[in-house]
């Protein structure tokens, strides 16, 4: 079945022009999502897309299951601040953790205002109110900075929510944040799956000899065989990090208000910062595989869902 998106992102891939035209055409496809479906039939429709088979809302069993049933019939209001990469600063240091918070240049409404000649030699600038929308600058003075503004600009008229239903974005206002690049290399991913307030999974993203792979491992370092659909699993075992049990302690107190939340950091030499929090990975609508191996099912069974509060009209539509 031709994917529409999918395509678009391989037109992305090849070029700035690409990259621009990708989140423009994006834009126009999120607002006929929105106008077409409601949520509801959004994630019925697409759950089965992607899986082969209708989701179970009623009792829901499996891990994707499960996050959707979180995005239709589960609110907390600290989700939305937490999803937001500037507001989650605030949110951090009000709990006694800005010492794990990259340094942040810069935070703007338009690209248009970022004073380009003041930026430092590199850097990292992303949307405040989405997923995938990054400029990695590791040498300004190669950057061709009129095209990104563009990009940035049209980063700035996405809507995430749209295309997966995760209600965290809807209503975040849409920023461009620039950061300190964190040089180090290589630069490993560390991203702690927390059920009901505990760690038990890792998912590590890792790049070597120009590949990018996704690797998962239990709790107790312990590599564990699934990854999801369209990623590539390595072929060797990371090394424990140095700070492994600081990490897993403080992934523990920030996913404590959280039926389930991925806690995200890097590992530098002596320093712990603080990637994101991530409550829908890939919208929760990736994948495990392989399939046969039902890990979607023992993953699913690591999460208690909280009481309903939220469309509960639907509950047993």
């Amino acid at each position: 079945m031709f994917n529409f998106n999918e395509f678009i992102k391989q037109i992305a891939s090849k070029s700035l022009f690409g990259t621009l035209l990708y989140a423009k055409t994006r834009a126009i496809y999120e607002k006929f999502m929105m106008h077409r479906f409601t949520d509801y039939d959004y994630i019925k429709h697409t759950y089965k897309k992607r899986f082969g088979h209708a989701i179970n809302l009623k009792n829901p069993q499996t891990y994707t299951e499960k996050l959707q049933w979180l995005k239709l019939f589960y609110r907390n209001d600290s989700m939305p601040i937490v999803t937001d990469k500037y507001e989650v600063h605030s949110y951090l240091s009000k709990l006694g953790y800005k010492h794990l918070l990259n340094d942040v240049i810069g935070v703007y409404t338009n690209a248009d205002d970022i004073d380009f000649d003041t930026l430092p030699k590199s850097f990292v600038a992303k949307a405040t109110h989405g997923c995938s929308s990054n400029l990695i600058c590791k040498d300004k003075n190669e950057l061709d900075w009129s095209k990104w503004q563009n990009i940035m600009n049209s980063w700035l008229k996405l809507n995430v929510y749209a295309l997966g239903r995760e209600w965290n974005y809807k209503d975040i206002k849409p920023r461009i944040i620039i950061e300190k690049l964190i040089e180090h290399q290589p630069l490993i991913d560390y991203k702690f799956m927390c059920f009901n307030g505990e760690p038990k999974y890792l998912q590590i993203n890792n790049d070597l000899d120009g590949v990018h792979y996704v690797d998962f491992y239990d709790i107790d370092w312990n590599r564990v065989d699934f990854t999801y659909n369209k990623f590539k699993k390595s072929n060797h075992v990371l090394p424990i990090p140095p700070q492994f049990e600081e990490m897993k302690r403080l992934a523990t107190k920030l996913s404590a208000p959280f039926p389930y939340v991925r806690v995200d950091f890097y590992n530098p030499p002596g320093k712990i910062l603080f990637g994101e929090l991530t409550f829908f990975p890939g919208s929760g609508l990736l994948p495990l595989i392989p399939v046969k191996n039902n890990y979607d099912l023992l993953l699913g069974s690591q999460l208690k869902l909280p009481t309903a509060n939220h469309n509960l009209l639907l509950l047993n539509k």
